[in-house]
């Protein structure tokens, strides 16, 4: 495998590494949904490991993180239709920056996409998904009358490394309403897209 011509990387609680010409894993979770202890030990476990290791540690934390993304209770303001829909309508901001959402599922605490970048964009990601929060987040707060942080200031991005990889990230993301035991089946949760061209990565075509 050709080594991956990094556009830019950087170390906060969570590594957010850019290559060119990849597609890219995102979650988007709400604020409070992850409690200050956990944050604190992802950090302390990135700042260890060395760079052999972090592939393997991202992935063991992200699993993590979403098992606790699952059973927050308390703080689900995407569960508010009106909030959902406009959060939902906004992802066309992207695709009108270049960015080909592959797979997408909006929950009630999270947000999970699969994208490309089509224009050569893919160094902007980071600043996109800001623009785009910044924005939702003005949104939802007045449908709900709220101030204040909505959105959880870090996002979870991860560049897809082989096919293999891809087609199961297509498969977890549609299937997340179907585990939170929402739905039977992808297909009857609302907010849920998948692209034409990658359908062949589901059971039923």
């Amino acid at each position: 495998m050709d080594k991956p011509h990094t556009l830019k990387y950087s170390r906060r609680n969570l590594p957010h590494w850019l290559v060119a010409d990849h597609s890219y894993f995102i979650t988007l979770r709400l604020k409070g949904t992850l409690p200050k202890q956990v944050i604190t030990d992802f950090r302390v476990q990135r700042d260890a490991a060395d760079e052999t290791e972090v592939l393997d540690l991202v992935r063991k934390q992200f699993a993590s993180i979403e098992r606790i993304l699952d059973s927050v209770s308390d703080v689900r303001w995407l569960e508010d239709q009106r909030v959902a829909a406009m959060v939902w309508n906004s992802l066309d901001w992207l695709r009108e920056r270049g960015w080909l959402i592959y797979a997408g599922v909006l929950m009630s605490n999270h947000l999970h996409l699969l994208m490309r970048n089509e224009n050569g964009r893919t160094h902007e990601l980071l600043d996109d998904l800001a623009r785009f929060k910044n924005y939702t987040a003005r949104e939802a707060n007045k449908v709900l009358d709220r101030s204040g942080t909505f959105w959880a200031r870090e996002d979870f991005d991860h560049w897809i490394r082989s096919r293999e990889k891809f087609e199961g990230t297509v498969r977890y993301i549609v299937n997340n309403p179907v585990k939170a035991g929402l739905v039977q089946h992808w297909t009857g949760w609302e907010w849920c897209v998948v692209d034409e061209s990658v359908r062949y990565c589901l059971d039923d075509g």
